[in-house]
């Protein structure tokens, strides 16, 4: 299953206080989208680009996986519509040896089809095609999938005064032998003053038959350093994970710049 950085993480106690913590406060502003899995319905806006530059390594028992970088581009067309490519170049290091090449991409389309407002319910579709890179043969590396796949996300916020929530769910639908899949996730944030925000998010990815799964749980930041450009940062580990190995860490640096 594709997500928008290399994921493995489990729980850590400092987390688990955040998400109190952020639930127990008066005004919650929830975001999801980068550095977050879990996506909300908001979009750049007519004409404008969110590009979000990042770097992401994830680190379990036997190996190293850095994307550096990872790069997530954003248009908006109309109020309401955003369109997106994704790609990364991935770095891993294994046993002493090491393999590099880019991603899989992904093309998306995102429609916020229902929107009462800043302060009420919105409601977005997110159809995502994820393909093999053209030239890449990272399939080949075991750094990608090297067949098509189909994602289908809806994503939910709403702020209830009190506390927001952005939540998201979907299906994964693979192709050429790739078995497919679901998805959802919950994102909580707070701002603690202008230009400086908190979250955390709570995230599972299951197989087609909901048999195995991978629950994770990470803390992040964004900090405006001016008002083009923000500051965002990670970290976070695996709840569990019968899908692969348990990432003991994952760490996320980036910029998003907003033109």
């Amino acid at each position: 299953m594709t997500t928008r950085f290399p994921t493995r993480f489990r729980l850590p106690l400092g987390v688990a206080g955040l998400v109190l913590v952020l639930a127990a406060a008066p005004r919650l502003l929830a975001q999801g989208g980068p550095p977050m899995l879990t996506d909300d319905p908001g979009t750049p806006g007519p004409n404008k680009w969110e590009i979000n530059v990042g770097w992401t390594t994830v680190r379990d028992d036997a190996s190293t996986l850095t994307a550096l970088p990872e790069l997530d581009l954003n248009y908006g067309i109309g109020n309401r519509i955003e369109v997106t490519y994704f790609v990364d170049y991935d770095d891993l290091r294994a046993a002493g040896s090491s393999r590099w090449g880019p991603s899989d991409s992904e093309f998306a389309v995102k429609w916020r089809f229902y929107d009462a407002g800043d302060d009420g319910l919105q409601i977005s579709a997110y159809p995502q095609v994820n393909f093999p890179t053209p030239y890449s043969h990272s399939d080949r590396r075991g750094l990608a999938a090297g067949q098509t796949t189909y994602q289908l996300p809806l994503e939910i916020a709403r702020d209830f005064r009190v506390i927001a929530a952005n939540v998201d769910f979907g299906r994964v639908f693979g192709t050429g032998g790739v078995t497919g899949g679901w998805f959802g996730g919950l994102c909580l944030g707070h701002e603690l003053r202008q230009g400086w925000e908190l979250d955390a998010e709570a995230h599972v990815e299951a197989d087609a038959n909901v048999g195995r799964h991978e629950t994770i749980a990470d803390a992040a930041t964004r900090i405006d350093l001016s008002k083009q450009c923000t500051l965002m940062l990670l970290a976070g580990r695996d709840l569990s994970d019968s899908l692969g190995p348990r990432a003991r860490l994952i760490s996320y640096v980036g910029i998003q710049l907003r033109l």
